[in-house]
């Protein structure tokens, strides 16, 4: 016992000096193993990093023998292409590979690694092969040509994609829960794989829906199918998303697609109000979006629930020319800019290059300010529209052709962006085809979800221009207040921005200025605010703060829930460098934690 408490510590050091210097042992021991795996998997790394640059070139040749249409070709490809990757995934699969993955630093890379090969090698099998007997012999090249689409072609390769979709959908999967390393060629390659994956999965997830919905709208068996196009602009914006000027069709029989012509929708209006044309709307719409929404032709994107757009849409068009509509597609110069960065640029009628760095300037900006106020210039305008509309959808079909897979997976990409954030929105009458467009993100789709919560902040414009170019919208939130009956409730700031200049505004001609009469200043905007509660939602304390008072004759704050979702419309102006705001408060109902996501109306700039 006399040890235990001697004042050196000796004996009680002397007992513990074993099991320290075993500790120590244990610690060089791993250390060593760390440093050869470590070099060994180095070594490792590179041979697979030799059989990956194989692989690439043995991907690019199958590729080519898909599009050419060689079965003996096609065949060898793959086969040489599954040899390669099962090498690969034989290499990942040693001890070395596994014990890699428990190192500090790189395990999380040597993971991730081994989980991409893992995949590669489960695609070979369960979707390269499959696929291959399944398509041997056509011609990939032949699947889209001319902007028509072998729907003969398509039916035949319904049984292998959906044979082949759940590898692919559970591949996406294990890449998309992946955690980036600390290698960046790594995290690269993981982010390169993820996306096309992601796209395909999400696609393919219910195959045989899919290709009922494409055969259904690509007219097969001899059925024409008919497609409205408004081409909008966001510089006269509208609630959910801008004036659509041009109005175009595309017809598809048996896969083939005709573009017709694209009127102004000066000439759908007149038309249709000469036939007295008045879709059925709602007292609440009528309350915050007005009357026009169901009977102007230029009106039907003044709410921003596209699908109620999509119908008055419809039912316009079928008053104006008597045609039956089975969907009606909406774009914005933003998404045209997207589409022509992918596939080239345009040259118009006057010579002007539009392309994927200038549409959206040209679309809603350049072209009022080079036609100005000078006579015959609302139809200069109205002709630019026209042949950039017909000519980009024109060429969006021409890229199409031939079957190119990095194509077709880079303009899915850009649909689904552009669907997300509503510059390209589609509406089919066939409620099954609708609820797929919903479940794809390119619906625009109007949430009515109390779990996930949209406040809206929206504007109509009434200035009668072009003017919106220079308009900012945008809403911030507090953190929020828990009440005693579990509801929070937030304090909100909408902010209606004017960024044009005064020397802006004197230069700028009329038809970018306007000539309302509202207006209290040469670059005054007129707008309509309006904000829309999330869903189970409600608004208080409700006021607009302007720089100046509104002019006499405007339009009072109206109340209404239109979509079940408490709703305010106010007259405001905004002069230039002025910020109009609208403050209020947001109570969300009990048991809804999650901040509101902030949508506005989609602006002019990207």
């Amino acid at each position: 016992m006399s040890a235990r408490f001697s004042p050196n510590g000796g004996a009680q050091a002397s007992a513990q000096r074993p099991w320290l210097r075993l500790v120590l042992c244990i610690l060089a021991i791993l250390v060593v193993l760390m440093l050869v795996v470590g070099v060994l998997l180095a070594f490792s790394a590179r041979s697979v990093m030799g059989k990956l640059g194989t692989m690439r070139t043995q991907a690019g040749q199958f590729e080519q023998s898909l599009l050419e249409g060689d079965a003996d070709q096609l065949r060898a490809n793959a086969a040489s292409l599954s040899a390669t990757i099962d090498d690969i995934h034989g290499d990942v699969q040693s001890p070395i590979w596994v014990a890699g993955s428990f190192l500090p630093f790189v395990g999380q890379d040597v993971s991730n690694a081994r989980t991409l090969v893992d995949c590669a090698y489960d695609l070979s099998h369960n979707a390269l092969n499959p696929f291959v007997e399944g398509v041997a012999g056509l011609r990939m090249h032949d699947l889209v040509v001319e902007h028509a689409v072998d729907t003969g072609m398509l039916a035949s390769m319904r049984d292998t994609v959906v044979t082949i979709s759940p590898s692919l959908v559970a591949s996406a999967q294990k890449i998309s829960a992946l955690r980036p390393g600390v290698v960046a060629p790594m995290n690269e390659a993981i982010e390169n794989a993820r996306e096309p994956l992601k796209a395909a999965g999400d696609l393919l997830s219910d195959s045989n829906r899919l290709f009922d919905f494409l055969l259904a709208v690509l007219g097969d068996g001899g059925q024409t199918r008919t497609y409205v196009l408004l081409a909008q602009t966001n510089a006269e914006i509208r609630a959910g998303g801008g004036f659509p000027g041009s109005v175009g069709t595309v017809q598809v029989t048996d896969g083939y697609a005709t573009i017709n012509d694209f009127h102004t929708v000066y000439e759908v209006k007149e038309l249709t109000a000469s036939h007295g044309f008045a879709a059925p709307i709602t007292p609440e719409e009528i309350t915050i979006f007005s009357e026009s929404l169901g009977t102007d032709a230029a009106g039907v994107t003044l709410t921003p629930n596209y699908q109620r757009s999509g119908e008055i849409a419809k039912q316009a068009w079928e008053n104006a020319y008597g045609s039956p509509v089975d969907g009606v597609i909406a774009m914005d110069p933003v998404f045209v800019q997207r589409i022509l960065a992918l596939v080239g640029g345009i040259t118009t009628y006057d010579g002007t290059v539009v392309d994927g760095q200038n549409a959206a300037q040209e679309l809603m900006n350049g072209v009022y300010m080079r036609y100005g106020d000078a006579e015959g210039a609302g139809n200069q305008e109205d002709m630019f529209f026209v042949d950039v509309a017909h000519q980009s959808f024109s060429k969006l079909l021409d890229a199409m052709g031939g079957f190119q897979l990095d194509m077709f997976s880079k303009l899915w990409t850009t649909l689904k962006q552009s669907g997300t954030d509503r510059r390209f929105q589609v509406w089919m009458a066939d409620p099954s085809h609708e609820a797929l467009m919903q479940e794809l993100g390119i619906a625009g789709n109007f949430s009515t979800d109390v779990a996930n919560p949209q406040l809206g902040v929206y504007a109509n414009d009434n200035t009668w221009s072009k003017i919106c170019w220079y308009l900012d919208i945008s809403a911030d939130l507090d953190n929020g207040t828990r009440n005693p009956d579990g509801t929070t409730t937030y304090n909100v700031t909408a902010h209606f921005k004017n960024n044009m200049t005064p020397e802006e505004a004197a230069s700028a001609p009329i038809y970018v200025r306007g000539d309302n009469p509202l207006k209290r200043d040469v670059g005054d905007m007129v707008e309509t605010a309006i904000l829309m509660a999330p869903a189970g939602a409600s608004i208080g304390n409700y006021e607009v703060h302007q720089d100046s008072p509104a002019p006499a004759g405007t339009e009072p704050t109206t109340h209404a829930a239109p979509y079940g979702r408490d709703s305010y419309a106010s007259h405001i102006n905004i002069l230039p460098g002025g910020d109009t705001t609208v403050t209020f408060t947001l109570t969300m109902p009990a048991g809804v934690d999650k901040k509101p996501e902030v949508i506005t109306s989609p602006l002019c700039h990207d």
